[in-house]
């Protein structure tokens, strides 16, 4: 059974909508059947009560932290796309483990904050932390400017910067102790100077992928794989 993303009400979970009609309909759970209900990295194994109609009522039995999420907060900040190319983003790092997406508008941005569907990335995010058994649903906020993101990067540990003009920075300062980490990838159009500028004074630096020029998007899932490797996230507790 895939895990179900409901806050539980004290010693209760109900669920309701698709969650319900997955239960009850897709599963044909019964009576005296386990679940298992994450929140916030949290797992609880419920035994089911009830099924009605509308709704299916279990009680908790079991309590304990979620395994399958990393031991380190992740945010992707990644330059809004045009179509697809954001759901991509969303779906493959949401699998790899990002806590939290941050799309945002820069200088050579080819999409308007109206473009990117935020309501709809979150869907994207939650069938996605279903999927690849997460323990906590990421949260893609709205669309800020790139002004406003350069202003958080202070409040993270370390900060991955990928730059198209650096030739030998690597991923080895993220080994040790780290806490919170900053993922920082331009869009379509990459970063102007005097953006880059700004972010590598408070990064400290910035990170070489090579010879090769990905697309936006591909660099998004590429850094956060190798982010979460050199942090030892691909390591089984």
């Amino acid at each position: 059974m895939r895990k179900l993303f409901v806050k539980p009400d004290g010693d209760t979970v109900i669920l309701t909508g698709d969650d319900h009609k997955h239960v009850a309909y897709s599963l044909r759970a019964r009576r005296g059947d386990e679940i298992i209900v994450c929140s916030d990295g949290t797992e609880y194994t419920a035994v089911i009560t009830d099924i009605t109609k509308d709704k299916t009522t279990a009680e908790i039995r079991g309590v304990a932290p979620s395994t399958s999420e990393p031991k380190h907060e992740i945010t992707l900040f990644f330059g809004a796309m045009k179509g697809e190319r954001n759901d991509f983003v969303v779906q493959k790092c949401t699998e790899l483990g990002i806590k939290r997406f941050v799309p945002f508008l820069s200088r050579f941005s080819s999409v308007s904050a109206d473009g990117v569907k935020v309501d709809r990335l979150n869907k994207i995010a939650l069938e996605a932390a279903k999927q690849s058994g997460r323990g906590a649903v990421p949260e893609v906020e709205v669309t800020a400017e790139l002004d406003a993101v350069i202003g958080r990067l202070k409040d993270f540990d370390k900060i991955v910067f990928p730059y198209e003009n650096e030739r030998e920075g690597g991923f080895d300062f993220l080994k040790g102790e780290v806490g919170s980490v900053a993922i920082i990838v331009g869009s379509e159009g990459g970063f102007s100077r005097e953006e880059a500028a700004k972010i590598m004074e408070i990064a400290g630096g910035s990170v070489t992928l090579g010879e090769r020029i990905l697309r936006a998007e591909t660099a998004c899932v590429a850094v956060t794989a190798v982010t979460a490797f050199v942090l030892g996230e691909w390591r089984r507790q």
